[in-house]
């Protein structure tokens, strides 16, 4: 058995993050992902979900939704597989946060804290970038200066974090590597670096779970390896499909030049009854 959980597995994310002894690890690692000049220095936890846009909508659900003693509403989620829209998904999950500011009863003009939305993809998505991490905001195009700081969205391309433990120089190359390789570690690294990655060890470790813990851990471990087996399975039929349509589609051309059926059921892989029906 690993020692360390997936931290890319729902649960075992939500525990890492998102419990009130997990707050400075959670300040941590957003210092060290957003690189503010302003460090966090505390947060409170937000509810899981937010209010639907229309009555009869479904609640958005984000992974994790905290607020900044210093104002900052911050959005924390992990995907594990590409969707489409994700760019528009963002700002949709940014746009909710902005909208519920004002969503209090009483006369509100426009002002609002700024909204951070960090997806942690645990794949690759090209529209984004191709740099392990991206930060957008609303820029003026002519004056190519900042339009506004209300609006910052980070993606962090997993994949893309291929230092290896010497070459990592800083917390966010801690992190970095830490989450990218934590389910085959025997220790966390760092710890002697940045003190509070021994909490880390602390939460991320299977031992310290409860019996309900690792059951809920181990569905959410399956969970994940079964939507990846169901789009395996897809790729696979649809790379067969194609094969099967791309050997009919030469058969014909073959047989249109004249080609003996025998040489063309040789070429194909179809029988001689198939290629006559063609």
């Amino acid at each position: 058995m690993n020692k360390f959980v997936n931290p890319f597995v729902d649960q075992a994310f939500k525990r890492i993050f998102w419990r009130e002894e997990s707050k400075r690890l959670m300040i941590d690692f957003l210092n060290a992902v957003i690189g503010d000049k302003n460090p966090i220095v505390e947060i409170e936890y937000g509810n899981k979900g937010q209010v639907p846009v229309y009555e009869d909508g479904r609640t958005v659900v984000f992974d994790i939704y905290c607020h900044t003693s210093d104002g900052r509403n911050i959005v924390v989620e992990m995907q594990n597989n590409k969707q489409g829209f994700f760019k528009e998904r963002s700002l949709f999950y940014a746009a909710r946060s902005i909208s519920t500011q004002g969503n209090k009863g009483k006369s509100w003009h426009y002002s609002f804290d700024a909204v951070y939305v960090i997806s942690v993809l645990n794949f690759i998505n090209r529209e984004i970038s191709d740099r392990l991490r991206t930060e957008v905001m609303l820029y003026d195009i002519d004056k190519v200066t900042v339009f506004t700081d209300r609006l910052h969205l980070i993606y962090l391309q997993m994949p893309l974090a291929i230092k290896t433990e010497a070459e990592c120089e800083n917390n966010f190359d801690y992190w970095m590597y830490i989450l990218n390789n934590m389910e085959n570690l025997k220790d966390i690294p760092f710890t002697d670096k940045n003190p509070v990655l021994v909490d880390l060890e602390n939460a991320a470790t299977r031992l310290g779970m409860t019996y309900d813990e690792e059951v809920a851990y181990q569905r959410s471990l399956k969970r994940m390896w079964d939507y990846d087996a169901g789009l395996w399975s897809a790729k696979q039929e649809g790379l067969e499909e194609g094969k099967a349509e791309g050997m009919k589609a030469m058969a014909m051309n073959l047989k249109s030049l004249g080609v003996d059926i025998d040489t063309i059921a040789q070429a194909s892989g179809l029988s001689k009854e198939e290629i006559e029906k063609l």
